[in-house]
Formats: structure tokens, C-alpha cells, sequence
């Protein structure tokens, strides 16, 4: 960026000056094209910061490009700290930036300036030509602000439509999927229920070990579950990760989804009915788009999007309407609104149970040097993550008293973590820490078969990453397809670890990433 302002300033602006135009229209123009260039480093700058990675990768362009108003405003809401003091530096160096050039205009116009040569002339169109030239650099060509947005605005809308018209051919090949070699090898009648968290980072689930009480319904039913404690999701971000977790796609293969059929369109070949239940919104982009491939979808949250504090325990009715069709074979998916940003929005008052809370996690906070807006969000995000275990609880509960005569499974994992003051002063989605990674992952099980003490803590204890999951739930729905692979089920006697990544370095629980 700072050659392609170089060059527009030495090179237009050059022939502009040579060529003895008015000063007026370069003044003008100079100080248009600097805010614009010095504005787009100012938005990349804050999304480095905040995202952990720049605004190219598709995390940040969804983020950015699938909002909508009321996202927007909560995204402002939540991160009035860390504007407000993005836009205080901005304006600050703004001011510095403006005064600066002030004092050289009446430096220069107390000089007697000479009018340009022919040196002069040929230096500013060479550099105009230069300017010409970098553009056929694809990298630098992107990086003009002018192209750059446009540019990637572009991407996304051809990422969308490619979405569209791959579902539609996969849609298509249902009508004979013999390629798939689909086989149902499970009992008569089997429901699965999958539920997916959102921003839930397991941290901050007394489930793992955190010093505040906030999962007691998951803790009473601990003897009944497996609590997986080492899954990581795959990005640090909803999309991204979704469109691993549910089809055979992968970090190492991540437009797989676009050739493979995914889990509900699988469920669907081996005689399953399917729900998709959820408390986000219908016109959600790729979730969209995967959800509405459900036999039946129920979308609770009428709002505009994520930006609704509309509550998780409003899905019990839906929920409860799936478990009661009268199919043998089901497959629901429950997706959550969770711990979702922002945080106190995201439960009814009564289970405000951490508000401005002193004790052994806020003194912890203060000793690390968190400051008091941060420890105020984790307290409310705790509040999220209590609410958040009613939820689950009452549908663990519910699936156990509807399906007593046949075979249930419930999953439960979250899309992503959070950073909420864990690793540093910052509240939101994070793709630089670990805890906009490291999330919970637990199955109820029916008809769960005895284990010893020491098999179960060692399958809990397996090593995961949620782009596999699709295997999986293949697993729990009991379907033999060529695309179930085994080693990627993480209850499979033939599981079989792989080398993990976090935002594109090796993760290691427990150690520094390595590079």
C-alpha cells in the first residue's frame, strides 16, 4: 500500500503539478486519495487486531459481508471500548497528519518555486507509469483500496452462488445416490440429536474444572455423559468452521463440501427424516442454505440475526415437535445462539448469577491485570454459559424421557470458542489465542455401553478437531458410506489422531504454538 501511495502521489500528482495544473484540484485530490489509503490501513489494522488475521481469509469476509443491521449494532455495542480507542489513536494521528500538511503548505507557498523542467516532466510520468505497471501485479493490483473491497465484496458474492449451484446439483443427485454406497446398519428406530453451541469455550464450564459453578445441570448428569476435554474447532469463527464440522470437508481439503454430500443429505439416503432447529436466523448465507436442506426446518429468531436476544429455551418447543414424529429414524439438529457476542443478551435476568461477582475467577482477573470492562464481560459471559447449561440440560432431559423404548444419542459441541480475559484484555472472537479455539464436546448416550474407569478417561481424553466430525455422526447414525472414514470418529475403536491447526500453526494443548 505505502509503494502503490508513492507511486499515485509522485506519478498523478507529478503530471498534475508538471503540467502546471490547478493547485486547488491537486490540493483536492491529494487530499481525498491519502484518507482513502490511510482509512483502508486503519480498517485492516483494527480486523488484524481484533480477528487475529487480515481480511482476506473467508472467516473475516463472511463476518463482514453476512452481517446485517442489527449485527452490526451489537458488534459496536460490544466493542465500545476497543473502538472507542481505535477511533481516539486514528483521530488523533489525523489531526498530527493534517497539521503536518497545513505547516508545509505555507512552507511551500513562501517559497519562490521555479516552474518543472523536462527532468521533472519525465520523472512524474515515468512514475505515472510505474503506477500503471504495478498494476498488473495481481497481489498489488488487490491492495489498491479503490479494488480491494469491491474486489473481495465480489469473491464472497461468487462464493455464494457457487454455494447455490453446487447444493443444487448435490440436491439433484439424490434422486439416485447409488454412488454413495449408503447402508443403514443400526437398530429399527434411532433418533441423533446434534446440538451446536455457539462462542461456548469450555474454559468457562465448571464441567472442566472452572472454579465458578456454571454447568450444574451437566455436572449432576456427569456419570451419564463423555465429556471429551481436548477438541478444538477448526476456525474461530461460525461459518468456517461449519462448513467442516457437517461435510467432508477439511482444513487440508476445505472446498470438499462442493463435490461430497454432507451428513444431512447422507441421513437422508439411509431413510432418515431430518430437523434442523435453530435460533439463528433462515437467510444465514451457507448455513442457510444447509439447513434448508432438512426435511423440516424451524427457525425461531424472526430478527435480522445474532443481534436478537431471543432465548435458547425457546427451541424446547420446536425440539419437542421433532422428538414426537412418529419416524423410526430422525436425525435433529439443534443450533444454539449460545454465548454468542453480545454476551448479556443472551439470557433472561434470573440467571444474572455472576454480576459484579468477587471471588476466586475476579481476583484471578484483577492479580493478571484485566481491566474492569473485561472482567464485567466475563462475568456476563459466564451468566451466557449458565443459561447455556439449562438449555442443554432440559434437552438431554427431554430426548431421555421421550425415547425410552429405542436408541438416542445426543452430541453437543460448539462451533468456536471465545476469548473473554483468558489470555488477554480482549472480549470477542479471537483466531490469535487458543480460546477462540478450545470448546466442549460431550455425547449422552441411552444405551450407552459399561466401561471401565480408565477406557473411559481415555477416550475422553482423544485428541480432536471438529472438521472431522462429520465421521463422527455418520458413526452415531450407524451409516456405512464410502465417505465414513473411521480414524476421523472419535468413538471408533480405529480412531486414529491427526496433527491439528490453529489459525495455520501445529496446536499443542497446554504449549505455545508452534511455528
Amino acid at each position: 500500500m505505502s509503494v502503490l501511495l508513492a507511486a499515485f502521489l509522485l506519478g498523478v500528482g507529478g503530471v498534475l503539478h508538471a503540467w502546471r495544473c490547478s493547485a486547488s484540484a491537486i490540493t483536492v485530490l491529494m487530499r481525498v486519495v491519502v484518507p482513502v489509503f490511510y482509512l483502508d490501513a486503519a480498517i485492516k489494522g483494527f480486523l488484524r487486531g481484533y480477528f487475529g488475521m487480515r481480511p482476506n481469509p473467508n472467516a473475516v469476509l463472511q463476518a463482514m459481508f453476512a452481517t446485517d443491521q442489527a449485527e452490526t449494532g451489537e458488534f459496536f455495542l460490544h466493542n465500545s471500548v476497543a473502538l472507542a480507542q481505535a477511533a481516539g489513536c486514528f483521530l488523533l494521528v489525523t489531526a498530527a497528519v493534517l497539521l503536518a500538511d497545513r505547516q508545509l503548505q505555507r512552507w511551500q507557498a513562501a517559497r519562490d518555486v521555479a516552474a518543472p523542467g523536462l527532468p521533472e516532466k519525465c520523472f512524474a510520468v515515468s512514475m505515472a507509469v510505474f503506477l500503471a505497471l504495478l498494476h498488473v501485479n495481481t497481489t498489488m493490483r488487490r491492495e489498491n483500496p479503490a479494488l480491494f473491497w469491491p474486489l473481495r465484496y465480489q469473491q464472497y458474492s461468487a462464493q455464494l452462488e457457487a454455494m447455490q449451484s453446487m447444493q443444487h446439483a448435490l440436491t439433484a443427485a439424490m434422486a439416485a445416490p447409488r454412488d454413495w454406497n449408503v447402508r443403514y446398519a443400526g437398530e429399527d428406530a434411532r433418533t441423533v440429536i446434534l446440538v451446536i453451541g455457539e462462542s461456548t469455550n469450555r474454559a468457562s464450564m465448571s464441567l472442566y474444572g472452572y472454579a465458578r459453578a456454571t454447568t450444574p445441570q451437566l455436572d449432576a448428569m456427569r456419570a451419564k455423559l463423555l465429556v471429551f476435554n481436548d477438541v478444538i474447532s477448526p476456525a474461530a469463527s461460525t461459518v468456517e468452521s461449519m462448513m467442516t464440522m457437517l461435510t467432508p470437508a477439511d482444513i487440508g481439503n476445505p472446498d470438499a463440501w462442493m463435490v461430497k454430500p454432507n451428513v444431512l443429505m447422507l441421513a437422508e439416503a439411509a431413510g432418515y427424516k431430518t430437523f434442523w432447529v435453530s435460533n439463528q436466523t433462515r437467510n444465514d448465507g451457507w448455513i442457510g442454505l444447509l439447513a434448508g436442506q432438512a426435511d423440516e426446518s424451524d427457525f425461531i429468531n424472526y430478527g435480522t440475526g445474532r443481534g436478537e436476544n431471543n432465548f435458547d429455551g425457546n427451541l424446547f418447543q420446536p425440539f419437542a415437535h421433532a422428538l414426537r414424529d412418529a419416524a423410526p429414524k430422525k436425525l435433529i439438529v439443534v443450533h444454539l445462539l449460545g454465548a454468542h457476542p453480545s454476551y448479556d443478551m443472551r439470557y433472561p435476568s434470573r440467571f444474572a448469577h455472576f454480576d459484579r461477582a468477587h471471588d476466586a475467577v475476579s481476583a484471578q482477573m484483577e492479580n493478571q491485570g484485566r481491566s474492569s470492562w473485561i472482567r464485567n464481560q466475563r462475568d456476563e459471559y459466564d451468566n451466557a454459559i449458565r443459561y447455556g447449561d439449562y438449555v442443554l440440560g432440559t434437552l438431554i432431559g427431554m430426548a431421555e424421557k421421550a425415547k425410552t423404548d429405542h436408541a438416542a444419542s445426543l452430541l453437543f459441541v460448539s462451533d468456536h470458542g471465545q476469548e473473554v480475559g483468558y489470555s488477554r484484555n480482549h472480549a470477542g472472537h479471537s483466531a490469535s489465542d487458543k480460546s477462540g479455539y478450545e470448546i466442549p464436546m460431550l455425547i449422552w448416550n441411552n444405551q450407552q455401553a459399561p466401561q471401565s474407569a480408565a477406557a473411559r478417561a481415555a477416550l475422553e481424553s482423544r485428541p480432536y478437531q471438529t472438521d472431522k466430525l462429520d465421521a463422527t455422526v455418520l458413526g452415531l447414525l450407524k451409516i456405512e458410506t464410502r465417505y465414513y472414514a473411521a480414524q476421523d470418529d472419535i468413538l471408533s475403536s480405529a480412531f486414529t489422531p491427526v496433527r491439528r491447526l490453529m489459525n495455520g500453526l501445529q496446536y499443542q494443548r497446554g504449549a505455545p504454538l508452534a511455528r
